[in-house]
């Protein structure tokens, strides 16, 4: 009762804040993401006779870490009807330093719910089923029910378990591109900013135009329109933190490093390289740009300063 999964974590492209059900997280509005190939987290589930366990990066986890981990495994082990204890080892391929806004409990989710599937035998019991993967996945972060089926992914947020699901509906066939990501540090809780967004005059607003975007994004990228992509996926990112810099606390989750490298990719803009950023809750940046152009943007960010990574698409959750 031993399996390992490998998942790759996402940036948001119609990203999502808020959640309508905490126990379920079922956000408001569906939302849209493409997993990144460059970066993954490999998770080692096993059932047997022990005590219940998780460790990520050679850190045991413990309090609210540990309880979200096992409101995955509790789920697992109701389905399969098995009461065995649980170890878990994971390790995250992600830059040194506390990175945010990079996605990793997205992809943490996803290979944890892909290894506890398998070596619970629910495969078994109900064959590979992305769908039930990825609610299994979203116990432990919404986003990780996208990074569960890869490529270009939109999640359904529904009205129940059942119906709060994702999906893969595009892949480097409709539009390929790169992302360069530079990964840049914030402290703060991802759900701190979930609740802030929620009291945001704005909120109810955003509800809406998100839902609509997602509808207008996903046929840009079956169309393989990038113009149309870019400009989407930049505008729903300045949206998002409009929403949670206009909360309570007025929570500003943009860095000036992270204004440097927006200043950056206009510039680009200006000289005919046609790049979009992107943030999702926090200040790391990602530069959408098409493939022949990814080399020359990434040099000059590593010109003005920064590290980054350029990455392909990456495809859904795998298990050995």
């Amino acid at each position: 009762m031993k399996a390992r999964a490998v998942a790759h974590p996402m940036e948001g492209l119609v990203k999502y804040h808020g959640l309508k059900d905490w126990r379920l997280r079922i956000p408001y509005h569906d939302s849209i993401s493409v997993n990144l190939k460059a970066f993954n987290t490999v998770t080692e589930v096993e059932f047997g006779d022990f005590e219940d366990s998780a460790m990520v990066d050679g850190v045991a986890l413990e309090g609210r870490e540990l309880e979200r981990v096992k409101t995955v495994i509790d789920y697992v082990r109701k389905l399969a009807d098995i009461e065995a204890g649980f170890r878990m080892v994971s390790r995250n391929s992600m830059p040194k330093g506390s990175v945010k806004g990079l996605g990793f409990s997205s992809s943490a989710g996803a290979a944890l719910a892909a290894a506890a599937y398998k070596a619970a035998g629910l495969d078994k019991m109900f064959g590979w089923d992305y769908r039930l993967v990825s609610r299994i996945a979203r116990r432990l972060a919404g986003s990780a029910c996208r990074s569960v089926v890869g490529w270009y992914a939109r999640w359904y947020t529904g009205f129940s378990d059942e119906t709060s699901y994702a999906v893969s509906f595009a892949d480097e066939k409709d539009l390929d591109i790169r992302i360069v990501v530079v990964p840049l540090s914030l402290g703060f809780r991802t759900e701190d900013a979930h609740r802030e967004a929620e009291l945001s005059a704005f909120f109810e607003a955003r509800v809406k135009a998100a839902q609509k975007r997602c509808d207008m994004l996903e046929q840009v990228i079956k169309d393989g329109d990038f113009t149309g992509f870019g400009q989407l996926v930049e505008l729903d990112a300045l949206e998002l933190h409009g929403v949670t810099s206009t909360g309570p606390s007025r929570m500003i989750l943009a860095t000036r490093d992270s204004m440097h490298l927006v200043e950056l990719v206009h510039d680009m803009r200006r000289e005919g390289v046609e790049c979009y950023f992107s943030m999702q809750t926090g200040p790391t940046v990602f530069i959408n740009c098409l493939p022949e152009d990814s080399e020359y943007i990434a040099t000059r960010v590593t010109d003005a300063g920064y590290r980054c990574i350029v990455s392909e698409i990456g495809g859904p959750v795998k298990t050995e």
